[in-house]
């Protein structure tokens, strides 16, 4: 019950948050409005065309899988789901950077699974939860959506910044 509420609450919030954003402007964590400074179209145009020159295609239509891109999370909003969600709901945490990287600390909770050995864990990961991946700033986790995103998992999304955002908010990391 509380899980619903705070679930209620927290949509709630997000539009107020968004109505007002059009009369007080504030400092916004790291990622935050990249979209509206970049011609998507354009991006996409230019991935799509780097795939097909990699051969990063296939008959089963690999290209429609990414065309829409990856939503983006905030550390925020990623650290909320994760104090709120449960069980099935608590989205997976993939971590696609190097050993190296992962070894100085990551997110509780996540997997590690390097971008290059991603697609052969794929079978790993439960393709019915969110899946959120992350690297140091955010660029090699949208390469590691994609991966997944053609390996058929139907909720990827992105953590906006990587785990450099996700330590600017004040959040843990753990080191094993």
């Amino acid at each position: 019950m509380i899980r619903k509420l705070a679930k209620k609450g927290l949509k709630a919030a997000k539009a107020v948050a968004g109505a007002g954003r059009g009369f007080v402007r504030g400092q916004e964590g790291v990622g935050y409005g990249v979209g509206e400074y970049e011609d998507i179209e354009r991006l996409r145009a230019e991935a799509r065309a780097q795939d097909e020159a990699e051969g990063n295609t296939t008959d089963e239509g690999d290209l429609a899988a990414i065309e829409d891109g990856t939503p983006e999370i905030s550390a925020e909003d990623l650290r909320v789901m994760l104090e709120i969600e449960e069980g099935e709901d608590l989205p997976i945490l993939v971590d696609v950077r190097e050993d190296t990287e992962w070894s100085g600390g990551h997110l509780p909770g996540a997997v590690h699974y390097r971008l290059g050995a991603l697609e052969d864990h794929a079978a790993d990961i439960d393709r019915n939860r969110i899946v959120v991946t992350y690297c140091h700033s955010g660029m090699r986790s949208i390469d590691g959506s994609y991966v997944l995103k053609r390996a058929g998992f139907p909720r990827v999304m992105s953590l906006a910044g990587g785990i450099v955002a996700w330590q600017e908010a004040g959040n843990e990391v753990v080191t094993d």
